[in-house]
């Protein structure tokens, strides 16, 4: 074990022993957990196999063409050098990190690669198009959640909502392979996977609704997104249901050229959508990335794994166990 990840599994053992509770009687899903480097083993009840999976966001990759000229002015900032006419067709380099992940999967035999959010810096086409052609050339099952930056042309008008809908529903729409974009689901080996896009920090009603279905089903959940859920010790990156999410505490939107953040914070959804994942029994793991450092944390008999950027070789390997 790396001396690194020591302190968090003493916290998660500590834990384990007081405060993970269930409803009723019911065995836990979690018997343990463990995890050294990249490499992240649950081990759970009920499982009749072991298989593995993979976890990535914050690739932050850009290669542009001709295409993306007329969206200069909203893309300069993000995609730096390589969006500028000179470099069309090189790229930013940042592709290899993507690479290095996928070749790791291979090698784990992962059954599911999941792209967990602002894998390209915008939504050009070349760069959905190179993204496209890797995970099909990758052999790899996959799915891909958008994170903030995917669908955002930085100074493009329009609120964020409206540049998520239109953004997800054209150029980023080939990445989904015909799911909605707003949240999926699929069930690998008596587990279900579910990516639910708050890339806005925000949680619709029907997305709500869609998690609840998929709890119901009773399978062990993984639920993967791009920003993490608000967890008492953590900054303002954990946006998701973070109470002190308002415009007064927004540092970046200037930066960033978009809306602040609501200045009322989240609606009464976000806040029950936060809830649901981190005290339903069914949930297992909540994946997530957006703030481009890597933390693990363990509450309620889940684990709440953030990873860092993937552009700084960041990612995770999960190992699903069944307990003995």
């Amino acid at each position: 074990m790396n001396f690194k990840n020591l302190l968090p599994l003493l916290a998660i053992a500590t834990l384990c022993g007081g405060c993970c509770s269930n409803n009723g009687n019911e065995q836990p899903l979690i018997q343990s957990i463990n995890t050294t480097g990249d490499q992240l083993y649950l081990h759970v009840n009920g499982l009749e196999k072991s298989f593995t999976a993979a976890f990535l966001s914050d690739t932050h990759y850009t290669i542009e063409d001709e295409r993306g000229a007329e969206y200069y002015k909203y893309s300069k900032r993000m995609g730096g050098e390589a969006a500028k006419p000179e470099n069309y067709g090189k790229g930013n380099g940042r592709d290899k990190f993507l690479l290095q992940t996928l070749e790791k999967a291979r090698k784990a035999d992962a059954k599911l690669v999941i792209l967990g959010g602002d894998i390209i810096n915008y939504p050009s086409l070349a760069s959905v198009e190179r993204l496209r052609q890797i995970m099909d050339e990758s052999g790899l099952k996959w799915t891909y959640i958008a994170g903030n930056h995917d669908w955002h042309y930085e100074g493009e008008a329009g609120t964020d909502m409206e540049q998520r809908d239109k953004w997800t529903r054209t150029n980023l729409e080939p990445l989904y392979q015909g799911e909605n974009p707003l949240y999926a689901a699929q069930v690998i080996n008596g587990v279900n996977f579910v990516t639910i896009d708050n890339s806005l920090s925000e949680i619709t009603d029907e997305q709500l609704r869609f998690m609840e279905e998929q709890i119901g089903k009773g399978y062990p959940v993984v639920v993967a997104c791009h920003v993490p859920p608000y967890l008492p010790g953590h900054d303002i990156f954990y946006t998701c249901g973070n109470p002190d999410w308002n415009a007064a505490n927004d540092p970046l939107y200037e930066l960033e050229r978009r809306q602040p953040w609501a200045e009322e914070g989240f609606r009464p959804t976000t806040y029950k959508f936060r809830d649901l994942i981190l005290r339903s029994p069914k949930v297992i793991a909540i994946l997530a990335g957006h703030t481009h450092r890597h933390s693990v944390d363990y509450i309620n008999n889940r684990i709440v794994y953030v990873t860092g950027a993937n552009f700084e070789g960041s990612d995770v390997i999960l190992h699903f166990v069944p307990a003995e």
